[in-house]
């Protein structure tokens, strides 16, 4: 674990301002209420003199992943949207521009790394019931298809030219979606040539253009993938038989992302489950500036 301690005085003037179809395995995509065995339990309320403060991306899925696990366990928190183009404030806090940050005044704590600040605040009993996620289950298929969407292109076309688009806080200015678009290629540019000298900027932002011209193409790939997920989430309140565990708080985080996509259908079941967690984890979904 990866961990740098700074004045408590110092944390807080830092703050501020894709396609294969898949076989679901047997079992998984049932409805009746008669196969839950619980629903996701409910935290006490959690705040402390010092609330904890996250440092985030909004689109990030790895930043939602903190978000979620601390909205789940009920504690109240801080959240710090960084501008993409804002490489003081994270290196002033971890060494490096990377998110989500995790910080605690009251120990002088600052942290990057989504699992690890999940494994802390899950073990620390200021954070109410401890062990309170049960781990990853031995599931592959839930990582194969989100590798799936990767490779096939779909979220690399269909996601990150919207994120220009969106009304999302890291990309308020310029400068800031400038600083995303030159250092995340879309496909099927790999990052070196994208970053080379002679691949320019307004190159960079014509094949964001294209990727979005793409969209009657690739919509109905991902409405498909999306029915195949469907099939493969166990029930509205967890995505693996047993109940809820780290795979939904990875699996919604990255599911989140896609309900950027104007267009995009969610069959019932899934949409219920990313409506649940939601609310339950005080994440919002992206529905409302669908682009």
């Amino acid at each position: 674990m990866f961990l740098k301690t700074i004045s408590v005085l110092a944390f807080l003037l830092a703050g501020a301002v894709a396609f294969v179809p898949y076989s679901a395995p047997k079992g998984f995509g049932t409805k009746p209420s008669a196969l839950r065995m619980s629903a996701v339990p409910a935290e006490p309320r959690v705040v402390l003199d010092q609330l904890p403060k996250v440092y985030v991306y909004d689109h990030c899925p790895f930043c939602v992943r903190v978000r979620l696990a601390l909205g789940l366990k009920n504690v109240k928190h801080e959240v710090i949207f960084l501008a993409n183009d804002d490489i003081k404030t994270p290196t002033d806090l971890v060494g490096k521009k990377v998110a989500p940050i995790f910080g605690l005044p009251q120990d002088n704590l600052v942290m990057p790394e989504s699992m690890d600040i999940i494994s802390l605040v899950d073990k620390d009993p200021r954070f109410g019931t401890p062990g309170y996620f049960k781990d990853f289950s031995d599931r592959t298929d839930l990582k194969a298809w989100q590798k799936q969407l990767k490779k096939s292109g779909i979220s690399g076309h269909m996601q990150r030219p919207r994120y220009m688009e969106a009304a999302l806080p890291e990309f308020h200015t310029k400068d800031g979606r400038d600083a995303f678009v030159k250092n995340h290629p879309v496909p099927p540019f790999e990052k070196a040539e994208w970053k080379a000298d002679d691949f320019t900027q307004e190159r960079r932002w014509e094949e964001y253009a294209k990727s979005m011209a793409m969209t009657d193409e690739l919509l109905p790939k991902l409405n498909e993938m999306l029915e195949e997920m469907d099939k493969m989430i166990y029930c509205e309140e967890y995505a693996t038989e047993g109940g809820m565990c780290l795979d939904d708080v990875d699996l919604w985080s990255r599911l989140r992302s896609a309900t950027i996509v104007k267009g995009a259908v969610f069959p019932d079941k899934l949409k219920s489950y990313l409506e649940y967690y939601a609310e339950k984890g005080d994440v919002p979904l992206y529905f409302g500036m669908a682009v």
